[in-house]
């Protein structure tokens, strides 16, 4: 079995529509997964998003992973010609883990589908190992596939098409996309070391998820943000699962603080409901107040306005009296000149008869 896949297909990207290929097996280092039913596992071109995603049913939960075609370094077909195709992918950089969220319901009565980010459910191997290898049935993998894969800007190399496994060839070199050794990526190997322990890179990973996540929804670290409020329960919930599947204890007890953690919270915020209910209710009675004493400041201010008129009236007033009393008391202390000259001549008169009475004869003698 050959394909022709030397011919460039003429696909637009944006009209394409996913792509969605039944796994048999999915091998990620130590991590095994074997499909025991149709749509166990899926691998899914996202052509127009330009994104690839495995879709594994976990443990009752739909759980993915994605990454970008970007993050890809190549992608290696392998047909045996017998009963499967194997598809080899090497990546740059570890996948994003997703998992789906109860359904919320919609104003049409329909259901949309919400994932949230979650950590590694591969046991660790999917955030250190870069090689991801996938089984198939024979042909499922078409040479549409192939073709849109080079105009995707992946580097496809085939084995075993006619030519043996010795006469493998690449093919699609991506065009404006190709990696060397010295590109953007090459400083992400470090991320494939293997970390000292499985649940420190799982805490790493959920960290920088959780920032992505927080920069994406717009969240805000201060204040009160329900958005804030439901990555933070979400994230919390994946650490206390994490750690008790290891430690049961130490689960538990993460369990029991997080309970009275939110038995806190949702005190504060009870008081906080109340005090905002009883600050409107004294609102509402001031504003009904403000109405009635408008009016009897108003009136009051006119009162005042008025008696202060009639003080300035009364003031005046006392004022003149004052005034006309003191000139009275001056006009009484002040001698009349004609008065004065009266008395003076009287004075003169009196002292002119002493001086004559003693030359006047007396009629006795």
């Amino acid at each position: 079995m050959s394909y022709d896949v030397g011919m460039h297909g003429e696909y637009d990207p944006s009209q394409v529509s996913a792509d969605h290929i039944p796994v048999k097996k999915l091998t990620i280092g130590t991590w095994n997964l074997l499909a025991k039913y149709d749509e166990h596992v899926l691998l899914s071109w996202y052509w127009a998003e330009r994104k690839l995603v495995w879709e594994v049913l976990h443990l009752g939960v739909v759980r993915k992973m994605e990454v970008d075609f970007e993050d890809i370094s190549q992608v290696t077909l392998t047909h045996d010609g017998e009963q499967h195709d194997k598809l080899a992918i090497e990546l740059h950089r570890p996948p994003r883990f997703f998992k789906e969220n109860p359904p919320s319901a919609v104003s049409a009565g329909q259901q949309e589908v919400n994932y949230v980010y979650t950590t590694d459910f591969t046991n660790g191997q999917a955030s250190t190992e870069s090689r991801h290898v996938l089984l198939f049935d024979t042909g499922a993998i078409t040479r549409d596939h192939t073709k849109r894969m080079q105009t995707g800007g992946i580097r496809l190399i085939l084995e075993g098409l006619g030519g043996g496994d010795s006469a493998a060839r690449g093919v699609g070199e991506p065009r404006g996309l190709m990696r060397v050794g010295g590109g953007v990526h090459a400083s992400s190997a470090h991320l494939r070391q293997p970390p000292t322990s499985s649940p420190r890179l799982d805490a790493i990973i959920l960290q920088d998820q959780l920032k992505r996540e927080m920069r994406e929804r717009q969240a805000r670290y201060t204040g009160i943000c329900p958005v804030r409020e439901r990555i933070y329960a979400v994230v919390l919930d994946e650490l206390i699962a994490s750690v008790g599947r290891d430690e049961s204890k130490r689960g538990s007890l993460l369990r029991r603080l997080y309970a009275e953690a939110r038995m806190t919270i949702d005190s504060y915020r009870t008081v906080y409901e109340t005090s905002i209910e009883f600050g409107s209710c004294k609102l509402t009675q001031a504003i009904e107040t403000k109405g009635t004493l408008a009016e009897e400041i108003e009136a009051l201010e006119a009162d005042i306005s008025r008696l202060q008129q009639e003080v300035r009236q009364l003031t005046q007033l006392c004022e003149g009296l004052e005034h006309r009393e003191a000139e009275k008391e001056r006009s009484y202390e002040e001698e009349d000149p004609e008065t004065v000259a009266l008395q003076a001549e009287q004075k003169q008169l009196n002292d002119l008869l002493v001086a004559l009475r003693p030359s006047k004869p007396e009629k006795g003698k």
